[in-house]
């Protein structure tokens, strides 16, 4: 299977300074990467490694199948944390500015961005300086700017910064428009339920080496520890008895049912949620039992400083 991206033993150090230290993963097509890690892990300079910015000292990097290449980098669409667009040009011809740098004629490059403008509502401000536009309109053009060659590979650092939630929800219905299209995705983000909402695997990075990496759903199913939500009618003290040694109660409180309460346990054997629900429901009236997972935050944190935090989300 080819990967629009594979990292293998990627290495870089600064000075005494080991920034990365035999990362490796692979982004398959049409997914979407989460790239996470806390400030400092070597996601900066993991990506300026892939568009060329940084010379790794050891290590390949394959873009769609063939040994990473300056002819290459032009098919990415990279979109850096670092804004910046020259604030006296005006919208459209900056815009097309970059096209043109992405190997686009002027016509071609015109009528992309044309639609492109359309469908993010950005097309009143072609004709106005950078100067005279919101931060969040700015913020728009330079995803515009990112996707207008149809890049195969696109690397997005902290996408969704700066914009307001009508505005984040609308990039995030175009990321994974762009994905389903075939394309290739890096997010690179410390924003977890977006990376709940979008990313099908993510790669955790910290002290410039991968400490956790697979799929999104799978991770989370791996680091269940049995946790469940149970809502109920009936008696506090009989509910407490049934759970007896099967699972910890972790606490009782009313539900926003009236008439219901609901519990939080966690089962002693996670294979046999079954068992605890028979007995739960001889003892009072089962209204809802829940698997509740981990949150990517939670699974997060775990990673990168090895102790386990209670976050959960059904």
């Amino acid at each position: 299977m080819t990967h629009a991206l594979r990292i293998s033993e990627l290495r870089k150090t600064f000075g005494q300074q080991q920034v990365l230290d035999g990362v490796g993963f692979e982004v398959p097509q049409g997914s979407i990467m989460g790239l996470l890690g806390p400030n400092g892990a070597g996601k900066s300079t993991l990506i300026r490694s892939i568009m060329g910015i940084v010379e790794p000292d050891s290590g390949t990097i394959e873009l769609n199948g063939t040994l990473w290449s300056r002819d290459a980098v032009r098919g990415i669409g990279y979109l850096p944390e670092e804004r910046g667009l020259y604030r006296d040009m005006k919208v459209g011809e900056q815009a097309i500015y970059f096209a043109r740098l992405k190997g686009m004629e002027r016509a071609d490059a015109v009528r992309e961005l044309k639609v492109w403008f359309e469908r993010l509502e950005v097309d009143g401000w072609w004709d106005k300086k950078v100067s005279d536009i919101s931060k969040g309109m700015a913020q728009k053009i330079q995803f515009i700017c990112t996707l207008v060659h149809k890049p195969e590979l696109l690397i997005l650092d902290e996408p969704l910064s700066g914009f307001d939630p009508i505005n984040a929800r609308r990039i995030i219905e175009e990321v994974r428009s762009l994905a389903a299209s075939g394309t290739s995705i890096l997010l690179s983000t410390h924003d977890m339920p977006s990376v709940e909402r979008l990313c099908d695997a993510v790669v955790l990075i910290d002290r410039g080496q991968v400490v956790l990496s697979g799929g999104a759903d799978e991770l989370r199913e791996t680091g269940w520890a049995g946790e469940q939500e149970v809502v109920f009618r009936g008696n506090d003290i009989a509910f407490t008895n049934a759970l007896g040694a099967l699972a910890h109660l972790d606490g009782i409180q009313s539900d926003s049912v009236e008439g219901t309460r609901k519990a939080s346990i966690r089962l002693r054997n996670r294979e046999q949620p079954g068992d605890v629900l028979h007995a739960l429901a001889e003892a009072v009236d089962i209204v809802e039992f829940v698997k509740v997972r981990p949150t990517m935050e939670s699974l997060f944190i775990q990673a990168v400083s090895g102790t386990s935090s209670t976050e959960t989300t059904p």
